[in-house]
């Protein structure tokens, strides 16, 4: 039996072409830094199986890319617009496109750590005042962050994944995307022509700077906005997604950073200390309310009148209200500036005559997400409470108080002619409650009681 003869005419393909054209997959190894509240299937519950997913992560992702690119700290190609370019890179249905995209962006979690469940209350009861009293102890300062645990019915709503869960991703751009390739018809049909090797560097980058700015300010699963879920890189494979984010790169991307003046070796410290500047802001005695009257002290309240417009503008609306809540706050009736810090916000009222529960959204949605994120960085080696403050405009946002379900007021956020009638705005700095508050938070200040 002969061998059959090569035919000399058939090209052998070079092996090294094969071996270039093999994915290297780059890692980041990650720690949890503050606990993860939800992230799994089920919304508000932890997934103990698989803690870190990685459609949640592409989500991440997308959100910081198109804040970049909004902000043209990505060159885009001009025949795109951010939307299109979005999809091209990260996969989706694009308008118009009904075969959709794949992303050219490949995710995987190799592996992660035996995750750590803890409670938010140490004890679960049907009496909410009776589990209100058994909330953990350790994460008592952050209840502010947490509050929406204390009214769940299902107690696997309470879990969190404790700090310390470590995970790897790992991630490569496919040199065989479609989007690095040009075209040429052949035969009528179009195929492949040359690799595009400066748009494909471009991309590259765009991909580490997104991975930069989630690993410093983003974070895992729920209330992320507030700290929960922040993480550290330990390790990366590519140094310069370690390499801290500057002044200039933030101001660049229209953002402004506060950072308080002082140094933990627990990020649990520093992030308990941003909610804390936050909650004190909105909320605090000499800062986002008056001192308790003596006869608030006598009935044991914690503290006095707020200094915000919102209660007496719902007072005034509704003319509900007691001899001893008469409202008097001279910054009018219509402005509801703490919406700013994201909505819906619910205005509760205690005292008898007072109005009903009354809740603030944007007209036709439920929510508007917070253009505030509050959470622990590491400077230095040494955590620090950090609040990063979002490009936002709230100019042609319609808002209205919901007085109940048949009763919805159109109202603003903020009158700018009586927003310094706020002593919370006017004693920092002025203007509207968010750069007051990043103000405030550097350097927190107090006014006393009239």
């Amino acid at each position: 039996m002969s061998l059959r003869k090569i035919d000399e005419k058939i090209a052998i393909p070079n092996l090294a072409d094969f071996q270039a054209a093999v994915p290297k997959w780059e890692s980041i190894q990650c720690r949890l830094v503050t606990p993860m509240y939800g992230g799994g299937v089920k919304s508000a519950e932890p997934d103990i199986q698989q803690p870190i997913r990685v459609t949640a992560i592409r989500g991440q992702l997308r959100f910081w890319w198109r804040l970049l690119a909004s902000q043209k700290v990505f060159r885009l190609p001009e025949n795109l617009n951010i939307r299109q370019a979005e999809f091209a890179l990260w996969g989706g249905m694009n308008d118009g496109d009904e075969s959709g995209k794949a992303s050219a962006v490949f995710l995987r979690i190799k592996q992660f750590s035996s995750p750590k469940k803890i409670a938010y209350f140490n004890q679960w009861d049907n009496d909410k005042k009776t589990r209100l009293r058994n909330r953990n102890k350790e994460l008592l300062p952050n209840s502010y962050v947490l509050f929406a645990m204390d009214s769940e019915d299902d107690p696997n709503k309470t879990n969190l994944i404790d700090k310390d869960l470590t995970w790897d991703l790992e991630w490569y751009l496919d040199r065989n995307a479609d989007i690095f390739w040009s075209k040429k018809k052949e035969n009528g049909q179009e195929i492949r022509d040359q690799f595009l090797t400066e748009k494909y560097q471009d991309t590259l980058s765009q991909v580490i700077e997104t991975l930069r700015w989630w690993t410093t300010f983003g974070g895992m699963g729920a209330r992320t906005r507030r700290g929960c879920g922040a993480f550290m890189v330990e390790k990366s494979t590519l140094p310069e997604i370690q390499k801290a984010i500057s002044i200039d790169e933030i101001q660049g991307a229209n953002c402004k950073l506060s950072v308080a003046n002082s140094n933990s070796n627990d990020a649990m410290d520093a992030w308990k200390l941003a909610v804390k500047r936050l909650r004190d802001f909105r909320q605090g005695v000499n800062v986002g309310r008056n001192e308790p009257s003596p006869e608030a002290k006598a009935a044991r309240k914690p503290a006095g009148r707020s200094r915000w417009t919102e209660h007496d503008a719902i007072r005034r609306l509704t003319n509900q209200y007691p001899n001893q809540h008469k409202p008097e706050h001279e910054g009018g009736n219509n402005q509801f500036p703490r919406g700013m810090f994201g909505m819906p916000i619910i205005f509760y009222f205690v005292d008898g005559g007072e109005p009903s529960d009354t809740s603030l959204q944007p007209v036709g949605k439920e929510r508007m997400a917070s253009p505030l994120i509050i959470r622990p960085i590491l400077q230095n080696g040494q955590w620090k409470a950090a609040a990063l403050l979002l490009p936002h405009d709230f100019s042609n946002l319609q808002v209205e108080l919901k007085i109940d379900n048949n009763n919805r007021r159109p109202v603003v956020l903020l009158d700018k002619g009586k927003a310094n009638d706020i002593k919370p705005i006017a004693g920092n700095g002025g203007g509207d409650p968010l750069s007051a508050f990043m103000n405030y938070f550097a350097n927190p200040t107090t006014q006393q009681s009239d």
